[in-house]
């Protein structure tokens, strides 16, 4: 860090079981929690940054085989309009005829059936 590079004190309010596993985090890698946190907060970064240019962010076996996928929440993703949603699973009604000639054409093909003969 540089002179001209100021660092900014953030107070964080952390439940016992998150605290303790920032400092699990911490001993393992042999660091301070703040470094934890901003090692957490990059990689946050890397996967918002590869969900929004449409990517997958997965922890690869050694044989490259995929063994578990990041997925951000569907909480996070917009949800369609229902009229949006329809009209894109199953189109609009496209039709020529005006509201008249449909209803002439629906009683013309109407048929009377001897239901009781």
């Amino acid at each position: 860090m540089t002179d001209t590079q100021k660092m900014v004190r953030l107070n964080l309010d952390l439940s016992p079981e998150l605290n303790q596993i920032i400092e699990e985090l911490a001993n393992k890698i042999g660091t301070s929690k703040s470094e934890v946190l901003r090692q957490a907060i990059t990689l946050m970064q890397i996967m918002v940054i590869a969900k929004e240019e449409t990517k997958k962010l997965g922890v690869p076996e050694a044989n490259q085989l995929i063994v578990n996928e990041i997925i951000v929440s569907s909480e996070q993703q917009p949800k369609p309009n229902a009229s949006e949603a329809f009209l894109e699973t199953f189109g609009s009604w496209e039709d020529t005829r005006t509201a008249e000639e449909i209803v002439d054409e629906i009683y013309s093909s109407r048929t009377v059936s001897d239901a009781y003969g």
